[in-house]
């Protein structure tokens, strides 16, 4: 017990260091691919049970490692994971479009549920304009033949081409008809074909801004969404581009029919998107205004936006203006898709560290939160095949972030990097380091600042046969309980709880208490929770509060003491478990502790190999007596990168990863 109290207090001044800048209120949110299976379900087809159980194992994957945000895409290319009425069921659901699921769910409401439960926003994800990834063979709108190539595209742009690539996954071709409700069939005049590869919905016909419009409008009346979210498809990227020779025409007709007093047609297309975005914000205000509405576009505005940034960009080319929606306020957040690397503009024009700062400026600028898109598919090999970030590259962003105020947060494309993917080890800093404390999302100071009524009941009781373990139960407040009862669809009613423990000897003040981070223990939709705690000789103490959509927090409940913990499952004498402990720090540089426990006494190794399997380190060669051992790790003679520890004792073996960062 002893040793495990001084590495605590060792620990203590560098953690409480390190962590120093840790926000209470922080979007960490990450993309959930369904568009050809990327992230979920695996496949279509796949059996209802398996789908449910997979999202359920993801979502609580992303709540173990701090993610509290999810964009979960439900409209691909005009279909819907989701039962619409307007549009038919995806085949990326159950493998044949226009099929219901068999038996019977709907993912959106389930994974909304399964969001709340677990303290988490659920933003849908939509792509407003793609109408067909690939053109069927029997589609009889043709356009004339393309010729463009992926050396013909801009550098800035070459990481966008391998956002829907995964290693081993084949490019879908559908040469099948599409269903009778989809808009191919339904209004084929609409669409435009580009060079015989994709198929979008015409954004400049008024018929097209109200059918998106209802689609969306459809989703926020009848599901609890906390957001809805469209990523950077708008007017098609090269070398599908409406500039290009084969399609700069395409919408001419369009333009003379509905010029709205424009003379340049690139000004024209700007506001096309811009009349669509600012009647779908002022339309979600009428009925939920307290459904966020956000989207990421390309991370370059104008080349040249700031100085020493260039490259392809999203004014001039797909047509997205993303400082005109902050400028009228018509989203509430923005997401730039900022995947380059930091490197002060490099050989092509684009540098992390710039852009981020720049946007955050912008948006700032106009009272409105700026959350960057981080490119962490560029960090695993299964998720892009050029040269990869190196280890400490998405770590640094979010450094960066995290170290400019008017920057709330990160999002991380995908989610199948977090929970699947090694992507060099970010889950594990996550877990271990940046997320290691709850966070509640970022307040917007221009939607309702309402108070949630406090919660009832608090009661803490310790676990009869475990004395770290505490038991953590209260009541909704009766008051929201019956303004719940009589609501209206339009009124919003949700709330989440944010409980607290202090470490203290005597009683704490519960509102100046709730102010520091590490206090933050769980944030929950439920009104239990299980606390497994460390060891604390001055006692502890629980209180609770409730959080509005928006995480205005009520007051807090009473603190209720729990007493001191002398001892918890790290070091009881009795051990019944051979165990490797994930190292700590991880990321480290250059020394970590590695915390293990022997069952039983024996000859014990610790080694460290690098990925070739080569041993770099051998940290125990000897006889150990049963309980639990700490060890400690310097990697200053080592390079930057992921490396293996493996402990073996008595026949049996344990492996686990660490990643050193210089």
């Amino acid at each position: 017990m002893k040793k495990l109290f001084i590495l605590l207090f060792i620990l203590a001044p560098a953690i409480a260091f390190s962590q120093e800048d840790v926000p209470k209120y922080e979007f960490r949110g990450t993309w959930m691919a369904t568009v050809i299976n990327l992230d979920w379900p695996q496949a279509g087809g796949v059996p209802v049970r398996f789908q449910k159980e997979d999202l359920i194992n993801k979502l609580n994957k992303l709540d173990e490692i701090g993610i509290n945000i999810v964009f979960f895409q439900i409209r691909t290319e005009g279909d819907a994971l989701y039962d619409s009425p307007i549009e038919p069921w995806s085949k990326y659901l159950t493998g044949e479009e226009g099929k219901a699921p068999d038996p019977y769910w709907d993912p959106l409401e389930f994974a909304i549920d399964e969001a709340h439960k677990r303290g988490m926003e659920l933003h849908a994800w939509l792509n407003p304009y793609r109408a067909m990834r690939t053109i069927p063979s029997d589609f009889t709108q043709k356009s004339l033949p393309g010729n463009a190539t992926e050396e013909d595209v801009d550098e800035s742009l070459k990481p966008f081409l391998q956002k829907e690539y995964e290693k081993g996954k084949r490019k879908q071709f559908d040469t099948s008809q599409r269903d009778e409700k989809h808009v191919s069939n339904t209004h084929p005049e609409w669409l435009f074909v580009m060079n015989d590869n994709i198929a979008i919905m015409n954004p400049g016909l008024p018929e097209v801004i109200d059918y998106n419009i209802q689609v969306v409008m459809d989703v926020v009346n009848r599901y609890d969404v906390d957001g809805i979210h469209f990523d950077d498809y708008f007017y098609p990227y090269p070398p599908n581009h409406m500039a290009s020779n084969n399609n700069e025409s395409l919408d001419d007709s369009t333009f003379i029919k509905y010029p709205r007093g424009f003379t340049d047609k690139d000004d024209w297309r700007r506001n096309n998107i811009d009349i669509f975005v600012e009647g779908l914000y002022d339309s979600m205000q009428v009925v939920k205004p307290w459904v966020k509405f956000g989207i990421s576009p390309f991370g370059i505005w104008k080349s040249g936006t700031p100085d020493g940034i260039s490259g392809m960009n999203a004014y001039e080319v797909i047509y997205g203006d993303g400082i005109a929606w902050l400028h009228d306020r018509t989203v509430d957040y923005i997401t730039p898709q900022l995947y380059w690397e930091i490197n002060r503009f490099g050989p092509f024009g684009q540098d992390y560290k710039a852009l981020a700062n720049w946007w955050a400026d912008s948006a700032a600028a106009n009272e409105r939160h700026m959350y960057p898109g981080h490119g962490l598919y560029r960090s695993d090999s299964n998720t892009y095949s050029n040269s990869l970030f190196a280890a400490n590259e998405v770590p640094k962003q979010v450094r960066i972030n995290r170290g400019n105020p008017k920057i709330q947060g990160s999002v991380f494309f995908r989610e199948k990097n977090l929970t699947g993917f090694s992507s060099k080890g970010f889950a594990d800093s996550l877990r271990n380091n940046f997320y290691k404390y709850d966070a509640l999302q970022p307040i917007m100071d221009w939607k309702s600042m309402a108070k949630p009524e406090t919660p009832e009941n608090l009661v803490v009781n310790r676990d009869s046969e475990t004395e770290y373990i505490f038991n953590i139960s209260w009541s909704p407040s009766s008051i929201d309980q019956i303004a719940k009862s009589s609501a209206s669809s339009h009124t919003d009613t949700l709330v989440k709880y944010a409980v607290y423990r202090v470490d203290s000897g005597t009683a704490p003040d519960e509102t100046e208490e709730m102010t520091k981070y590490y206090n933050l223990i769980e944030v929950t939709g439920d009104t239990t929770f299980t606390d497994i705690t460390p060891p604390s000789e001055n006692g502890y103490w629980y209180f609770v509060t409730a959080a509005s959509r928006n995480n205005v927090e009520s007051d807090p409940t009473p603190a209720e003491e729990a007493g001191i913990v002398v001892s918890n499952e790290e070091e009881s004498e009795m051990v019944k478990e051979f165990q490797l402990s994930q190292n700590y720090p991880n990321p480290f540089n250059p020394t970590t502790v590695i915390n293990f426990r022997l069952a039983e006494s024996g000859f014990t190794t610790l080694k460290v190999y690098d990925m070739l399997g080569r041993e770099v380190s051998t940290l125990l060669n000897e006889n150990m007596t049963s309980g639990t051992h700490d060890v400690s790790f310097n990697g200053s003679n080592l390079s930057s990168g992921i490396y293996i520890y493996q402990l073996s004792s008595k026949g049996n073996t344990i492996t686990r990863r660490m990643t050193l960062i210089k």
